[in-house]
């Protein structure tokens, strides 16, 4: 009996995905391109979340297409629009021009061991994913298309077998995806970007301000820096103070923000940014942490 990594679900063929390539161009240009594209990649694999994002410089990233669960859409695509895209290594990859254009499983592009990296700690845990691997195609100088292709926690990792076909698949991904984002004009397209006042466009403004109304001068000197994700030894070097000043600081502004890591300052800090938005000359935390009003008398 043959192993299950053996059998044809595992072994997607080539020639089937050949045949399947005039259904995709038949909707290069119109809205059925990428849930055409997205079904034929799912007669050859399982794909539980697939996701097309268009990456942008100076734009928060555009949900083009996605097929995910109700229960999902709010951490995967509401969040990460949110903030949880800033430490992403595909987004990094594709829009600071940390990798080549190409296809990669998510534990190959992260610059160190993937799950003690901060975006798996402050974002990507959350999700109910145990495996992706997504397409970076490159659109222009300052924009890019994100397929991700992810599985869920029940679905078993993806196959070596299927990352080659993904490889093998690439260049027809690519040509067909940029011919398709010509002809729709996606990187130029008015009206459907995303209003990024407070999210991207002024997210160097959200830094600024971010802790303003509770810590010191120099506590927010720290602070800026950590969330750059400077270590201590090279954040105590830019601000010309020893590396026990520099720890002294920073346990006092853990302790003004009720949080112990690096991490949950870079998580609280993709919490507060839907505040900044609401009042953007304004520390976000100083409404993040405001109490609530307490409801007149006689009602609930």
């Amino acid at each position: 009996m043959p192993d299950s990594a053996t059998t044809p679900a595992s072994l997607p063929d080539l020639s089937q995905w050949n045949q399947a390539l005039a259904e995709i161009i038949d909707h290069c240009g119109d809205e059925a391109f990428f849930p055409r594209m997205v079904a034929v990649l799912q007669q050859h694999m399982e794909v539980d979340h697939p996701q097309i994002w268009l990456f942008r410089r100076d734009l928060a990233p555009e949900a083009i297409y996605y097929e995910i669960a109700r229960e999902e859409v709010d951490v995967q695509i509401d969040r990460y629009i949110d903030g949880g895209y800033l430490l992403d290594p595909f987004y990094l990859s594709g829009i600071k021009n940390q990798k080549s254009p190409g296809v990669y499983r998510i534990t190959e592009i992260s610059a160190s061991h993937f799950k003690q990296s901060d975006y798996y700690r402050s974002y990507y845990a959350q999700l109910d994913t145990s495996d992706e691997i997504a397409y970076i195609i490159e659109l222009d100088d300052d924009a890019c298309l994100h397929i991700s292709l992810m599985r869920n926690k029940q679905t078993r990792a993806f196959s070596e077998d299927e990352l080659c076909f993904l490889q093998n698949i690439e260049p027809s991904i690519r040509s067909l995806s940029q011919l398709h984002s010509r002809q729709a004009n996606l990187v130029d397209r008015e009206g459907e970007k995303i209003d990024v006042r407070g999210v991207n466009k002024s997210v160097h403004r959200a830094f600024d301000l971010f802790g303003r109304s509770l810590l010191t001068g120099r506590e927010k000197d720290v602070l800026g820096l950590m969330l750059q994700g400077h270590n201590t030894n090279l954040s105590a070097e830019k601000l010309g103070i020893s590396p026990e000043t520099l720890r002294r600081h920073r346990k006092n502004m853990y302790q003004k923000l009720d949080v112990s890591s690096q991490t949950e300052l870079f998580s609280l800090f993709l919490n507060s940014l839907s505040h900044f938005e609401q009042s953007p000359g304004e520390d976000p935390l100083a409404s993040y942490f405001a109490k609530p009003e307490a409801p007149a008398n006689g009602e609930d």
